[in-house]
């Protein structure tokens, strides 16, 4: 299968490139700046911006799936304090979009996209002091994750958005709890389980607009 992974250079997208390579994939990896990724076999890096939608076009021509785990890994506490800004304050909201709209006609091709546990249906079942951090400190990020759930929502694309509660990089346990009504296990889940659970869904074919939690 070939595999494009926008947000390459993120823990997610890097987790998930192993991960793909390792099952014998074909993987596509697009990033801003291709000197951040190492070779590997079985590795294109496609150098581009997800905000140009013809960086985007070109880059999913021929593939079979599609994973989005774009996101701003920019420390938050600089942002705050007046850090230069290294990555634009929508590029989930845009980003999406551009990958969407410039997806080949007339091809049914998968997407998983990560989220964030507590936009959209989910908001519901945010723990109290995962709301009082991201009212005060993720404000921005999550803001740019909730339109891209509502870009996903409004879209016919055949996607399934995983909201995954805190990611850690920790090695991967093989087990995870998944659901599809807000409720989760423990807070913490690694991104290795999160990589494999993305594969495996890629592979099912099950993508009818649903929304799915992801927790340890």
């Amino acid at each position: 299968m070939k595999v494009v992974v926008f947000g390459a250079t993120g823990g997610t997208g890097r987790a998930v490139i192993k991960m793909a390579l390792a099952a014998g994939h074909n993987v596509t990896a697009f990033a801003r700046r291709a000197d951040r990724i190492a070779p590997a076999d079985g590795l294109n890096v496609v150098e581009g911006d997800a905000m140009d939608k013809s960086d985007v076009v070109r880059t999913l021509n021929g593939q079979d799936a599609v994973v989005i785990s774009l996101g701003n890994s920019q420390n938050a506490f600089a942002l705050m304090f007046g850090a230069g800004r290294t990555t634009p304050k929508d590029i989930c909201e845009i980003g999406t979009r551009n990958i969407l709209e410039g997806l080949p006609k007339g091809r049914n091709i998968p997407i998983v996209v990560v989220g964030a546990f507590g936009t959209g249906d989910t908001a519901p079942n945010l723990p109290f002091m995962f709301k009082l951090f991201y009212r005060l400190i993720l404000r921005e990020q999550m803001a740019d994750k909730e339109k891209q759930d509502q870009i996903l929502k409004g879209s016919t694309a055949s996607y399934t958005l995983v909201q995954p509660l805190a990611l850690t990089d920790k090695p991967g346990t093989g087990t995870w709890n998944v659901s599809h009504d807000g409720i989760y296990g423990k807070t913490e889940v690694p991104r290795d389980d999160l990589s494999q659970f993305i594969l495996e869904t890629l592979e099912e074919g099950d993508h009818s607009g649903k929304t799915v939690t992801f927790s340890g």
